[in-house]
């Protein structure tokens, strides 16, 4: 899940992109060794804590931004309860739920100029055999810039197809969606080339 940055001062958006990417990754680690739904539970508090902390505005940001992973869950769940493994499916439910909002937090409070350099910083080493990074770099901007506009825009379709009176939006929003890709990706090569392309 990733989501647009929301521009701040607070504590968390002045703290370096690589050290919440390093929290993130040694909490994702940590995660899988809890194997407690209570624990999981105190954990999931204290990550709306944490949102709480930058202000009320962003924890309703970021409990929106979960809707899309609610019909996962509910799978999930689904699936271990009728395996008759309600604890184990609640397990796995909560640590899915914890990472995302973390995942979701961090790029909340990032810029994405912020993390478009780190990603660079760790793709360097790849210039000695002769590859370009800047592209790479690039890329991974654009899909953490886009992705969050296209859920958005996805949901804006099934909304538009609901209120035409029907109600099953399923496959048929595909092509419409499709076809505003297409749209934004070739104003963005535009803009691109009119800049002068990509550097190394």
């Amino acid at each position: 899940m990733l989501a647009i940055s929301i521009a701040g001062s607070s504590w968390a958006h002045q703290a370096r992109v690589g050290f919440k990417m390093l929290a993130l990754a040694v909490i994702s680690i940590i995660l899988f060794f809890v194997i407690s739904w209570v624990a999981l539970m105190a954990i999931l508090l204290g990550v709306i804590i944490l949102y709480l902390l930058i202000s009320r505005e962003v924890l309703l940001i970021g409990l929106s931004l979960m809707r899309p992973l609610l019909w996962v869950v509910c799978l999930i769940l689904a699936f271990h309860v009728f395996r008759g493994e309600f604890i184990a499916g609640s397990v796995v439910c909560l640590r899915l739920i914890i990472l995302v909002s973390l995942a979701n937090f961090v790029t909340l409070t990032s810029r994405l100029t912020d993390m478009i350099e780190l990603f660079l910083w760790l793709l360097s080493p790849l210039k000695r055999i002769g590859i370009q990074v800047g592209p790479i770099g690039l890329a991974l901007g654009m899909v953490m810039r886009f992705t969050p506009v296209l859920i958005k825009r996805a949901g804006q379709l099934s909304e538009s197809w609901r209120a035409r009176g029907l109600k099953q939006t399923n496959w048929r929003i595909i092509l419409p969606l499709f076809i505003t890709v297409v749209d934004d990706a070739d104003r963005v090569a535009e803009a691109l080339r009119a800049r002068g392309g990509i550097g190394k």
